[in-house]
């Protein structure tokens, strides 16, 4: 996706990616925001990619924030790894000392809620926020679909992977409201990004998430739909669960039932679905380590 005058001012917002070299393979991320401004880390969803951190440029330049969105191993243009959700925080631990940043908070989106609480453990992490966040299975409630592809992700990957290819092949010559569609049931309103220009982001994360093939998004099914390899009640930083009541993609329980597990948790009830949530907290999620 080619860099677009979103941001304030009609600063460029640019999806060009940057490498971190970590020995044996690359880890891919791009910058939003405020180059020299406090350091969030963005999880993206499964399947999703760096992509979807566009969608937070502007509310991050206005509030100095610099949003640094990684593609995990295997998604979009990081090469692929075997590498579980409590590896996640060593590749965290290396991007942000390659970047400098001793503080950072974490901001967890959908599938990426649990390798966003992973990070809880490294120093520099002040704070995690979860948005339509996936719970893990003794808790999180998530739609058919999602259970069937995660369930088939863990016990027959390799069955999984045509279905991951055919989703995509479809994906890709629809029109970009049917990748809208699969994350909000009305598009919501950004104030930087038209519904078409929303669109046809979510359309590139979407499918930048496999252009490398499907085993990664595989991969993360399977890791999501198992349980998680750390106890929510070691979680040791404060962390801000928003939750849609009208999420259809991760049910509003699972916000819930997240918040009361974790020993620090503040749970924000918002009245929109999967998407329209992250667009309706990202002022609150960008405007200090603890969100209000």
């Amino acid at each position: 996706m080619s860099p677009s005058r979103d941001g304030p001012g009609g600063r460029v917002a640019d999806d060009t990616p940057q490498y971190l070299d970590l020995g044996n393979r690359r880890l891919a991320y791009a910058t939003y925001g405020d180059p020299s401004g406090r350091t969030v880390l963005f999880c993206h969803g499964t399947p999703g990619s760096r992509l979807l951190g566009r969608l937070l440029d502007a509310p991050a330049a206005k509030r100095g924030v610099r949003l640094v969105a990684p593609d995990r191993p295997g998604i979009g243009d990081s090469e692929p790894a075997d590498r579980g959700i409590d590896d996640w925080p060593e590749d965290v631990a290396a991007l942000l000392s390659h970047l400098d940043a001793d503080e950072a908070g974490v901001l967890g989106f959908s599938g990426g809620a649990p390798f966003a609480l992973a990070c809880h453990r490294l120093d520099a992490v002040e704070s995690v926020t979860l948005v339509s966040g996936s719970g893990p299975p003794a808790i999180g409630d998530v739609g058919l679909a999602q259970r069937t592809m995660g369930a088939l992700a863990r016990h027959t990957p390799w069955l999984c992977s045509p279905f991951v290819r055919i989703q995509r092949w479809l994906l890709a010559r629809k029109p970009p409201e049917a990748a809208l569609a699969l994350v909000t049931q009305e598009p919501p309103q950004t104030g930087a990004l038209s519904t078409d220009e929303l669109a046809r982001l979510v359309k590139a994360d979407v499918l930048a998430a496999t252009a490398g093939g499907p085993a990664g998004v595989v991969r993360e099914l399977g890791l999501v739909s198992e349980p998680w390899p750390f106890d929510l009640a070691a979680v040791s930083v404060p962390v801000t669960v928003f939750q849609g009541q009208r999420d259809t993609n991760v049910a509003p329980e699972t916000g819930v039932a997240l918040a009361e597990a974790l020993p620090d948790a503040t749970l924000r009830q918002v009245d929109s679905d999967h998407l329209g949530t992250l667009c309706v907290a990202a002022p609150r999620v960008l405007r200090g380590p603890t969100p209000v």
